[in-house]
């Protein structure tokens, strides 16, 4: 028992520490036409583009070889800020700034370190409170960047790009920098991007520019929750899901792409997208409101705690902060209904011998289907018209 209860321990670090952004987005199931306004200029989604957005996003882990591929492809002036070690009141993200051909490169890294804090914190305001600090940050230094260089805003065209952390601090990013009409252009491809906002008008067509790509079998997608009236800027596309024409086809070639690149199988939930809607809506009735999410307290042991404290308690250990004080904490969590569900949604499909090994965790449904691979074997086998139809 205490070897199983240290494996779900090592088990809960390795799956949240490999998801960047554990509680947030939502699929608006809207496709962009063929050809769109932004500012004053036309958008026209490229498939193409996506692919090279989302290899980008996979290459954060080295710097320096992220930094070699954009030098390869003509890039400039390429600088990297913001990856120390975070802090709990920063509500950071890694940045990178590059320039090429009038084009300056916004490419926003996932959660590292303490910035799990920040992922947690949502607020009660507009947008995500995390989200939106970072995004703050981030304004002030393409200011700075553009300002050094000496290169006008009026000439510039802007393309920003993001996974998980990364693309919901450039979602909330883009469509401010949409909003200033400072810049010749604003462009935006995001993957597994969370929720960012409760406004309704970040469904209007001026964001048509932003292209937040959605995977129904990634639970981090759909958090803060859609029922909290969260949403994100631009149009989100939906990838296939049970009930898209000709799913199972589709479906069968993905995992073979998936395979052929990762020499694995791409572990899924019994029922696809069905389980993570299930489990979405288990959610929203244990926190039916973001001030739920902060007030509502939930009995556990001796305890009561708000299910914002205990994510704290989360964030404690994916940060390193005293491991084993907060893990054996959460731990005695199995207990509790609320806690014992969402644990059941996590590690239901994997077998006690695989939650001794943290590696093996990547393969679980809840971090594979969140992680760049995934993505990517998504985007070899659909076509151009799937995206634009």
């Amino acid at each position: 028992m205490k070897k199983r209860l240290i494996s779900l321990f090592i088990a809960t670090a390795a799956i949240i520490s490999a998801s960047c952004g554990v509680f947030y987005a939502q699929n608006i199931g809207k496709k962009p036409a063929v050809s769109q306004n932004t500012t004053e200029n036309s958008f026209t989604f490229s498939l193409k583009t996506a692919k090279s957005a989302l290899r980008l996003c996979s290459l954060w882990e080295s710097e320096e070889g992220l930094k070699a591929c954009l030098e390869k492809k003509g890039y400039e002036n390429i600088s990297i800020m913001h990856t120390e070690p975070s802090l709990k009141s920063d509500n950071k993200a890694g940045l990178l700034l590059a320039f090429k051909d009038n084009t300056l490169l916004c490419l926003i890294r996932g959660t590292k370190g303490e910035e799990w804090y920040s992922n947690f914190y949502v607020g009660e305001g507009a947008q995500h409170a995390g989200f939106s600090k970072a995004k703050d940050l981030f304004a002030e230094d393409i200011d700075a960047y553009l300002e050094n260089l000496q290169i006008s805003k009026e000439s510039t065209e802007v393309f920003i790009s993001g996974h998980s952390r990364g693309a919901a601090v450039g979602n909330l990013l883009a469509a401010e920098l949409i909003d200033s009409q400072a810049f010749k252009s604003v462009s935006a491809y995001t993957f597994a991007c969370p929720n960012t906002t409760t406004l309704e008008v970040a469904e209007n067509s001026r964001y048509q520019s932003i292209v937040n790509i959605i995977n129904p079998q990634d639970f981090i997608c759909y958090i803060p929750l859609p029922q909290w009236g969260y949403r994100r800027y631009g149009v989100s596309i939906e990838l296939p899901t049970y009930g898209t024409e000709n799913f199972e086809s589709l479906y069968a070639q993905m995992e073979s792409s998936y395979v052929a690149d990762n020499c694995t199988a791409l572990r899924t939930f019994p029922h696809k997208g069905k389980d993570v809607e299930n489990i979405i809506s288990y959610l929203a009735y244990l926190a039916p409101s973001p001030r739920d999410y902060y007030e509502k307290e939930i009995p556990v042991g001796s305890f009561r705690l708000s299910m914002y404290d205990y994510m704290m308690k989360l964030a404690a250990v994916m940060s390193g902060e005293n491991p084993i004080l907060h893990g054996l904490f959460m731990l005695s969590c199995e207990s509790v209904p609320e806690v014992s569900a969402i644990t059941e949604f996590v590690f239901g499909t994997l077998s006690e011998e695989e939650l001794k090994s943290p590696k093996s965790l990547e393969a679980s449904p809840v971090v594979a289907n969140h992680l760049t691979p995934a993505y990517e074997a998504w985007l070899t086998v659909l076509d151009e018209e799937y995206f634009t139809k």
